[in-house]
This record gives structure tokens, sequence and C-alpha cells, in this order.
């Protein structure tokens, strides 16, 4: 597929990623004064995507690309959503296109009959191929591997439904928070942290949730850990963490912890530094700034005293 070239989403797309200042000298644009479409953008798998016109009809196979969505006020297009998806998200009567185990529903993707598809990269190559066959649908894979990532996606996204001045909103939270945490931290020494998503299993260093980590002043005691499977307890308790987080959906529980003679030592468990992150704060989408600050707030609940 050729990449469309189109001179004013150049320029639009330049100005959602610069947060801080603007396009130099030039008004605010408004919705009356854009030429939006044709637009073509590549995804996270660097396929290119073409809109020749703004969807009216999108199935999300990621829940943070839902989020997205509804953020900017594209909600009512959405006729199809992953089970785990917050409620409100999409039209009153979007069936879930994806199961609570994470499998597509093809035969429910192509009955909604969407003009396109949002995925998640944590589908493989062919899923995503059949998805696109099924439905005849164009798919946009959404990149989530990095704050970076995130911003592109919002960009992007912004940049297919015609809503790319709500996406720069958006981009501009994240970059608040940023700034924020960033001021917060600044002059606190890294703390170590063990990020438990269930069953011990936790996240890398290379990952987005590793890097808000990273950036909220805390050191992964995971580090490169791609380990399928619950990390390995003896290198925990040698690693020793100061603070111990978990996902809301985890199950994990302080006092769970303190019976468990494999983890009870822990220093992070002894002095009770143990603190729930509400899974949706850590999705890959507009509210992944609100998970930078709870991690900041958890890694140093007295910076800013």
């Amino acid at each position: 597929m050729t990449r469309l070239q189109h001179p004013s989403l150049v320029v639009l797309a330049a100005c959602a990623l610069m947060l801080a200042g603007g396009c130099g000298e030039r008004e605010e644009p408004t919705a009356e004064t854009l030429t939006l479409y044709p637009v073509t953008v590549r995804g996270g798998d660097e396929r290119p995507v073409s809109a020749r016109s703004r969807p009216q009809r999108i199935a999300v196979l990621a829940p943070g690309a839902a989020a997205t969505l509804a953020a900017m006020g594209a909600g009512r297009l959405i006729v199809g959503v992953p089970a785990a998806s917050p409620k409100g998200v999409g039209s009153a009567e979007a069936p879930a296109v994806v199961d609570r185990t994470g499998r597509i529903q093809f035969a429910e993707l192509s009955r909604v009959r969407p003009d396109l598809i949002v995925a998640s990269p944590t589908y493989g190559s062919e899923a995503l191929e059949r998805a696109g066959l099924v439905a005849d649908a164009p798919v946009y894979v959404a990149a989530e591997d990095s704050l970076r990532d995130v911003e592109r996606t919002i960009t992007h996204l912004g940049l297919l439904v015609g809503e790319p001045l709500a996406a720069r909103r958006l981009l501009r939270r994240i970059q608040i928070a940023r700034e924020r945490v960033s001021a917060r931290v600044s002059s606190a020494a890294p703390v170590s942290v063990f990020l438990d998503t269930g069953f011990f299993t936790t996240v890398p260093d290379r990952s987005l949730v590793g890097e808000l980590i990273r950036l909220a002043g805390g050191r992964n005691v995971a580090g490169a850990n791609r380990s399928p499977g619950p990390f390995d307890l003896g290198l925990l308790r040698r690693r020793n963490p100061r603070v111990y987080l978990t996902t809301s959906d985890s199950e994990t529980t302080l006092r769970g912890l303190r019976k468990n003679d494999r983890t009870r030592r822990l220093a992070a468990v002894r002095a009770g530094r143990f603190r729930v992150l509400r899974r949706e704060l850590l999705q890959p989408g507009p509210r992944i700034g609100e998970g930078l600050s709870a991690i900041a707030r958890a890694l140093h609940p007295d910076a800013d005293r």
C-alpha cells in the first residue's frame, strides 16, 4: 500500500507531539480550519493504515485503545469492545469482540461490520490478518511498549477518527504528569521495588510499566527478566525490595505475603511498604500519566512534604 502524502497532516502530527510550546507562532488550529482526510498512519507493526473519511464503526481489541477513543469523544463510534474494557466505553449495545481470556471472537467481529479495527500488538500477525479478513476492514496496531509509543498511538488515533485536537489535549495531560513527577523525585534516591501483577508475575525494565517505575524514581528489582510465569522468589529475597507494589486485579495482599514463608521476611513486607495500583492506570492509554503519578506517590510518599 502506498503511503499518502498530505502536508497539512504532517504539520498537524508534528503539532500534536510538540507538547510544551505548540507550533511556533501559529494560532491554535480549529476543526473548521483543518483538512483531515485522506490520512495514512503507520501503527506499531509499521504497516500503513489509511482512512479516506472518518470511520463510523470501530472494533477495538485492546482496552487501552478503547479508553483512548472514549477519552477523545469518539466512544460512540465503537461497535465492538474487549470484555475487559471499563463500563461505558463504546455504544451501549457494543458486544465483546475479545473475551476475558484475551481471545478474539472472530464471528462477533464479523457481525459488527467495522470499517476500522484497533488492535494490540499482543496478538500475533496471523490473528490480526485473520481479523482484518473476516471483518473486511483495515487493522491499526497500537504501539504499547513505551511512553513514547503510547503518545504516538494517541496521535495516530486522533488523526484516524478526526479528533486531533482532543488527542493533543490528552498528550498534554501526560506531559504535565511527567513534569510533576520529575520535579517530585528529582532529589530523591532511587527506591528498589517489585511489582506483582499476580502470582509473583512481574514486568521487565524494558516495558511500558518498567519505564514508569524508572521515571517515578524506582529501581525495578526484576531487571531485564522476561521469563514467563512467577519471578524466582529466592532471587526476590536476595534483591530484597524496599517497596512492594501490586495491581488491583492480582489478588495479592499484604496479609498473604506475611503468611508466606518465602516473602514474609522481605524488607517491604516487614515494614508494610505495600501499595495496590489500579490496573487501568497502567494500561497504554489516556490515563498513563495518572499511573506514573500513582507509582511516584507509592515510592516517594514524603517527597512533597
